[in-house]
């Protein structure tokens, strides 16, 4: 019955595509608007949007994979179901094991892609993301575009620009620079240009005024200008800070954590180890639940009214394994000796899947004792 098996497994690829297609595009969307307004208003470039939703594309299909792999399993079976083609696969004798043989191949698909996902490419992902983000907040030159708001993109020294007109210019500029220990330096223009070259990126003036403030003698002094170039490359970039998300490291590191990397996360070993086993639960918990959903919707005979029972009955069995390991990870993030708990959950879940198989397909119990008492009366 091989041709059963491309047919079932094709049917929940063309069903978990489409689900994730959607499930990841409307998620997607919605986050790369928030990032769009901030880069923006930043001055940031295209290139650098993009950039920044794809490095988070990961992180989005980590979260509606599992959604569109257990929904894929469930519409599926539900479709074969209402076109009659589950009656045809029993009449001729297919056993459980083989009707639910796709199904398990598609949760072993859908669980490797969670793995690599939450293994690798996530954290992954999360650090080259926090390092561009930690580069665009260098960036003066772009920042300098953001208006009505005072910036100090170093000690001792403030801009403030009030407004950007519809030709990039900046207005109403204010420049206070504390750095020097001799004087005091105050830029006040009526209009600045940003002026970005290979060598460097400077701020040109125009109609404004300089006021000197000596230190030891106390004198103010001040100069107009028509135009004047304000060098923006000697502001001492800050340095790259560690990376201190606990997101960012991978499941090895985080295992054999050391105290120097505890100092750096400032983060205790227990909640260091929780993140670590929460992401290696994860593709452990889609195979389970998509086989779980397949096993609950192939319980009972055929019945004209569908399928809505084993359905809901799917979703609740699911829930309440969900309430388990979530309560589970719970108590390991209390305490790391726990780890055994939501991998306990998980066993016991795969006992109950192994018990319901030999119910595969046939009446439930309820219904053969309804049936089997008239008989006895006769």
């Amino acid at each position: 019955m091989k041709h059963y098996d491309r047919y079932a497994l094709g049917q929940l690829m063309q069903a978990f595509g489409f689900l994730c297609l959607i499930l990841a595009l409307a998620y997607w969307i919605n986050r790369a608007l928030g990032i769009f307004s901030n880069l923006i208003g930043d001055g940031q470039t295209t290139f650098v949007f993009f950039e920044l939703i794809f490095l988070f594309l990961p992180q989005v299909i980590e979260i509606v994979l599992p959604i569109a792999a257990l929904s894929a399993a469930i519409i599926v079976i539900n479709r074969l179901n209402s076109e009659s083609e589950l009656i045809i696969l029993d009449a001729s004798g297919m056993t459980p094991f083989r009707l639910l043989r796709p199904f398990f191949y598609f949760a072993i698909i859908c669980g490797f892609t969670t793995a690599i996902l939450s293994l690798y490419l996530v954290p992954t992902s999360r650090a080259q993301m926090e390092f561009r983000t930690e580069e665009i907040a260098k960036d003066i030159v772009s920042r300098l575009i953001t208006d009505g708001s005072f910036l100090h993109p170093v000690d001792n020294m403030t801009i403030f620009v009030s407004s950007v007109n519809s030709l990039g210019e900046l207005e109403d500029i204010f420049i206070h620079d504390e750095r020097s220990v001799e004087r005091d330096l105050t830029y006040i223009a009526a209009k600045a240009v940003l002026v970005r070259e290979k060598e460097g990126s400077h701020l040109v003036l125009f109609n404004g005024l300089i006021q000197m403030l000596d230190i030891q003698s106390q004198t103010l002094s001040h100069v107009g200008f028509e135009s004047l170039a304000y060098e923006l490359t000697n502001l001492p970039a800050t340095k790259s800070k560690e990376l201190m998300n606990v997101d960012t490291y991978g499941v090895v590191t985080l295992l054999r954590a050391d105290e120097n990397l505890l100092k750096v996360l400032k983060k205790t070993k227990t909640l260091v180890q929780f993140e670590a086993h929460d992401r290696i639960i994860k593709p452990l918990q889609c195979i389970f639940y998509v086989m779980l959903a397949s096993v609950i919707m192939l319980m009972g005979g055929y019945s004209r009214f569908g399928l809505a029972k084993q359905i809901f009955f799917s979703i609740g069995a699911i829930l309440v394994f969900n309430i388990l390991i979530t309560n589970g990870l719970t108590l390991m993030r209390k305490d790391s000796s726990n780890w055994v708990f939501p991998y306990l959950s998980l066993l016991i879940g795969v006992i109950v899947v192994n018990f319901l198989i030999f119910r595969t397909r046939r009446p439930f119990i309820l219904r053969q004792v309804g049936k089997a008492t008239p008989g006895r009366h006769l």
